[in-house]
């Protein structure tokens, strides 16, 4: 215990007992039994995970997508299953990711709601780096809700950016966005460059662990 005190700043401390604190109920109201893989560091953090399972609750989507698959694709799952009867198509370039939250969701019987797409990046028009989405996303419904944590931001300049070039067309009023990772620069560019081409989004930011954006096609 005190050599834990003495490598961690008293802050980091207190923000890992408020995250606990957010994870515990969050496991209490979606029924979980099961051990779940890791939260925060470059997975996502439970004040995050608490957000989307509020939309999802809240929204009852019918159809998710989301960039980067992980513990993410779990709660959302979990979450369709107690408020909703959607489903979540979660895109991962890493086959080997892909494959662990494919085996985490057969181990939590979540496979009716969740359906992971192993899509690696590929260079599209204007330089745009972005997921292989050419043959698994043919004749997707309009989606309602796009949870964005992926690609990683070494895998190009401002990653996330191609999602509203390459995506707009299969989004409606109403879709709603959420952005991880809204504190780090690459981010912050990114809505900056969404901003400056897109003027049919209504932007929220959240500032928890990580930073979260929150947008929302008005027209």
């Amino acid at each position: 215990s005190y050599l834990y005190i003495k490598s961690y700043s008293k802050d980091k401390i207190q923000t890992s007992y408020e995250q606990l604190e957010i994870l515990i109920p969050l496991f209490n109201e979606l029924e979980i039994k099961k051990k779940i893989p890791h939260t925060r560091g470059y997975a996502a953090s439970p004040d995050y995970l608490f957000e989307i399972k509020n939309i999802i609750k809240k929204e009852k989507p019918k159809l998710i997508l989301e960039a980067g698959s992980g513990v993410s694709t779990l709660i959302s799952a979990y979450s369709l299953k107690k408020y909703g009867e959607g489903q979540i198509i979660s895109l991962d370039h890493e086959k080997l990711y892909a494959d662990k939250t494919t085996i985490e969701l057969k181990k939590h019987n979540l496979e009716k709601y969740a359906n992971i797409l192993y899509a690696p990046l590929k260079k599209y028009d204007n330089d745009l780096l972005w997921y292989d989405t050419d043959d698994a996303l043919q004749g997707l419904d309009l989606i309602d809700l796009f949870i964005i944590d992926g690609p990683p931001k070494n895998s190009s300049k401002n990653a996330r950016f191609p999602v509203l070039p390459l995506m707009f067309n299969k989004m409606k009023i109403g879709t709603i966005i959420i952005l991880d990772d809204a504190r780090r620069k690459s981010e912050q560019d990114t809505v900056l460059l969404w901003k400056q081409k897109y003027d049919c989004f209504d932007y929220q930011y959240i500032d928890n662990d990580k930073g979260l954006i929150i947008m929302k096609k008005i027209n």
